[in-house]
């Protein structure tokens, strides 16, 4: 059996056996880095499909892009931005533009940069004003338009942002919190906490009660209001994901305990 075995081996290591080749170990697909700084650019323009590549080249870009349909006149107080980007290159017309400079340049609490959309008829009939703008004739090569926002942002000068001074009988302090009643705004310091309108609620409503006790029956009734309770953790929830924004703990709360069985409070 041992020669037949050695027999065996002689034949195989004579024979011509084909090459088997190991596939190559492709490196892994680069995993892309998180943007280091990103800017925030508005978008305003009545029919979105229009500019869908141009928001997809800002967004590749690290731009963080709104979307709107219309201009609504408090989005320079409720929001910070380094650009707006106005599309009238379907809608527009000479008029239209007029006003909508005018409202922006009265509108605006400081210079924030502004790129216009506009048609090749209407860039056709600019003249005064109007060409003291950024235009920018769409539809255009997106490249373009990243070139063109790219540019004024980067020859704009860096504004800080802004905080609110609300009168005082709208402003309503608790320890490194204020709060806004008419705009609906909650800042710490110089930064603004953004929470949506029923985190906003609950935590005004647990300010206003001044350190009192509220029941979650109570919450429900007000805010959602609603008297049903059976099973329901939607107060717990959205309480959860306040004290998340406010950076709160609820083992050693800073800003709200929870009162066992019953609600909530504000922390001494």
């Amino acid at each position: 059996m041992q020669k037949q075995t050695d027999q065996i081996k002689i034949n195989l290591s004579g024979r011509r056996l084909p090459l088997r080749v190991k596939p190559a170990l492709t490196d892994p697909a680069p995993v892309a880095e998180a943007c280091p700084i990103t800017r925030r650019v508005i978008l305003i323009s009545p029919m979105p499909g229009q500019v869908h590549e141009l928001v997809k080249a800002l967004t590749d870009s690290c731009f963080d892009v709104l979307v709107f349909h219309r201009w609504e006149p408090d989005l320079h107080e409720r929001l910070d931005f380094d650009l707006l980007v106005y599309d009238l290159s379907v809608a527009g017309t000479i008029d239209a533009f007029a006003g909508i400079s005018s409202r922006l340049n009265r509108e605006a609490e400081y210079t924030t940069p502004c790129l216009y959309l506009v048609g090749e008829k209407m860039i056709g009939n600019a003249s005064g004003p109007m060409l003291q703008e950024e235009l920018l004739v769409w539809p255009a090569r997106p490249q373009e338009a990243l070139y063109r926002v790219q540019r004024m942002i980067g020859n704009s000068p860096t504004v800080p942002k802004r905080g609110f001074l609300p009168k005082e009988g709208q402003r309503i302090g608790f320890k490194d919190l204020w709060l806004d009643r008419e705009r609906m705004s909650v800042q710490r310091d110089e930064d603004r906490i953004h929470l949506t309108k029923t985190e906003y609620d609950l935590l005004l409503k647990l300010i206003d009660a001044k350190g009192a006790v509220i029941s979650r029956e109570e919450m429900l009734s007000d805010i959602w209001e609603t008297d049903f309770t059976g099973g329901s953790n939607v107060v717990d929830v959205h309480i959860k994901s306040l004290r998340k924004k406010l950076g709160d703990n609820a083992a050693s709360p800073k800003y709200i305990v929870t009162v066992r069985g019953v609600g909530y409070r504000l922390a001494d």
